[in-house]
């Protein structure tokens, strides 16, 4: 073997001083994880090597000490403790103010007289301090440290510094009130008179009756007494005498009741919640069971609830529930467990830090049943104009996991939300979808005459008769937005009737019915034209030439005769008329029920007549289906 370099043996000592010098961590006290309790973490100063020992029996004694203390007795569950444990160079700390001064060499740089007052002990290397105590599992609020000296010292800033001598329970308690409950000192010295604002904390107010805490006056001896952090007069605190004012005195009920809220604002109560997983998949009919363990202690009287979908569950009062998938709709649902903690340490909670949830998302679904859906319908057109074709391509799917039978889906034209008074554009029928099967589809869709220049939305509503029974029925509906804009000047002629498209319609012979043919003649002169839908049922090829460039789109039979003989009757009402300011021509065809007619296809189609050029325009032909 090679004979050791001396700055190879300077490495190795170096090596091994730094690995005696790591940092040791150590929980404990072990109540649960750190997501469900208050972590504390307590450091070590002016502690050597071989006095861990000493530091571990200094950490047990405040432990033992503070869980003797309300209200920390009643939720000593809900703490963890984790030690960060830095050995130093000397023990003590630094006090600079005695003769002759004493300084020693300590982790975190240790000293009395620290601001100047001789009590304040504080650490001057919080540097190391923060970092060594990020080494612990959590931290929920101000690190306390213990410092190994005898001389009574403490002080409180980002951390909770005390010594170790006969009080230091009480020392460390009380700066622990500031750390953890926001406390504020009690004590009247060394000022006189306060003239500032509100103070925050809720141990210290400026009303001299002490509004500030009401809800305790006469408990426990709370109510207002003068002079309070810092300030002989002008401020006031709840009790004669509490600890955040002196050694060897228990916590008021005030300071009990912020602290209390602080932990459990910072604890999470509800344990072991099952299902571990808060969304949760339920197939009809089954039941899913609920359930979670939590440790309020019995004394505060918990009480449960459970909710489902925000409304509380009678008779479920216990940390167990069961859900009847049949009992709720199929889609999505919340439950909650619910549990408050009715401690008598306090009086007001607004923040309702004393109440724990923990909500599962559901999602009931029904294995028989289809979920139909049109995932896509992209259109060829932005911009359209009246009487055009828009082409559109959907596509349906059933996401399952039932299949479908048939049904059908439907097209509308309308505004941003669907009224029985849109536009039907069109409909295709779509056959059995299995689950995960999707069927596309082109489909030209001519536009109405009537159309304004806005925006409208095409519309696709899959089985809007509810024929397939789904697991939900609110996501049926796929839209394109579009702009209609002006179109050319035409005669035009379309139903307008609820669920009719504007081209075509049927009529039961059996049991007649009622539909309106309008005309739409936007460029025409309302006060010189006349307007005149002629009937036919033989074809509209080649139709008949009734003038140069005017070609009415009928083979003029029968129908033809019958609907000019009864023009304007209680058939064929406003056959013959006037067109409105709008350029627009209202009628309506009356069907009697059981007549002479027979089934077959006929055709109506538009007119314009003049006064001096008989007739002007035609426009298109409209199917009409008369079925038995």
């Amino acid at each position: 073997m090679k004979p050791l370099t001396i700055l190879g043996a300077a490495a190795l000592c170096l090596a091994a001083s730094l690995q005696a010098q790591a940092p040791v961590v150590t929980t404990v006290l072990d109540n649960g994880t750190t997501a469900s309790r208050y972590d504390m973490v307590i450091l070590g100063d002016g502690y050597t090597a071989a006095q861990q020992a000493l530091f571990d029996q200094h950490v047990n004694t405040f432990l033992t000490g503070l869980f003797q203390k309300l209200p920390y007795s009643i939720f000593a569950s809900y703490y963890n403790v984790h030690t960060v444990f830095r050995a130093s160079q000397q023990s003590g700390a630094d006090r600079p103010d005695e003769n002759p001064p004493i300084f020693v060499n300590t982790a975190y740089e240790a000293t009395y007289n620290y601001g100047g007052t001789d009590r304040c002990l504080y650490i001057q290397n919080t540097s190391l301090a923060l970092a060594d105590a990020a080494l612990a599992p959590a931290n929920e609020g101000r690190v306390l440290v213990m410092v190994n000296d005898t001389r009574y010292g403490g002080c409180a800033s980002t951390f909770a510094v005390s010594y170790t001598g006969s009080s230091m329970v009480e020392v460390q308690t009380h700066e622990l009130g500031h750390s953890l409950g926001a406390l504020a000192d009690e004590y009247d010295y060394p000022y006189g008179t306060y003239t500032g604002s509100e103070p925050t904390q809720v141990n210290a107010t400026t009303s001299p009756s002490g509004q500030k805490w009401s809800i305790w006056w006469g408990t426990d001896g709370i109510s207002a007494f003068e002079g309070a952090r810092y300030y002989q007069y002008g401020l006031y605190r709840p009790r004669n005498n509490c600890l955040m004012r002196a050694l060897g005195q228990p916590l008021c009920r005030v300071c009990q009741e912020n602290i209390t809220k602080v932990t459990n604002s910072v604890a999470d109560v509800i344990t072991s919640p099952s299902p571990a997983a808060t969304s949760v998949q339920v197939a009809r009919p089954n039941l899913q069971p609920f359930s979670f363990s939590h440790f309020v202690p019995a004394g505060n009287g918990p009480v449960i609830e459970w909710l489902v979908d925000g409304v509380v569950q009678t008779g479920a009062g216990t940390t167990t529930f069961t859900l009847d998938s049949t009992a709720v709709a199929l889609g999505a649902h919340s439950v909650t467990a619910r549990i408050t903690d009715h401690s008598d340490r306090v009086r007001s909670d607004p923040s309702q830090v004393m109440v724990e949830e923990h909500t599962w998302q559901v999602a009931v679904s029904d294995p028989t049943l289809a979920q139909l859906r049109v995932p896509t319908m992209p259109g060829n057109a932005v911009w359209i104009t009246p009487g055009d074709t828009l082409t559109v391509t959907p596509t349906i799917q059933n996401d399952g996991p039932g299949a479908s039978g048939p049904f059908e889906v439907e097209f509308f034209l309308g505004g941003l939300v669907w009224t029985p008074q849109d536009t039907l554009l069109g409909k295709i029928s779509v056959g059995n979808l299995n689950a995960g099967q999707s069927v596309t589809q082109v489909l030209p869709l001519q536009l109405p005459y009537s159309m304004l220049n806005q925006l409208y939305l095409v519309r696709a509503i899959v089985d809007r008769a509810d024929v397939v029974a789904e697991s939900d029925e609110n996501d049926n509906q796929r839209t394109v937005g579009v702009f209609g804009q002006a179109g050319p000047c035409v005669t035009g002629l379309e139903f307008q009737d609820a669920f009719t498209t504007p081209f075509a319609a049927g009529l039961s012979l059996a049991a007649g019915g009622v539909l309106h043919p309008t005309v739409v003649a936007r460029c025409a002169n309302p006060a010189a034209t006349l307007y005149l839908i002629a009937w036919g049922g033989s074809g509209t090829s080649p139709g008949f030439v009734l003038g140069p460039g005017v070609t009415l789109p009928l083979n003029p039979d029968s129908y033809t005769q019958v609907a000019f003989d009864g023009l304007n009757n209680a058939v064929f009402g406003g056959f013959l008329g006037v067109l409105d300011a709008n350029g627009v021509g209202h009628a309506t065809f009356t069907l009697p029920p059981s007549t002479a007619l027979v089934s077959g296809t006929t055709h109506f189609a538009p007119l314009l007549l003049g006064a001096t050029t008989l007739f002007q325009d035609a426009g298109n032909a409209i199917e009409l289906q008369l079925v038995q």
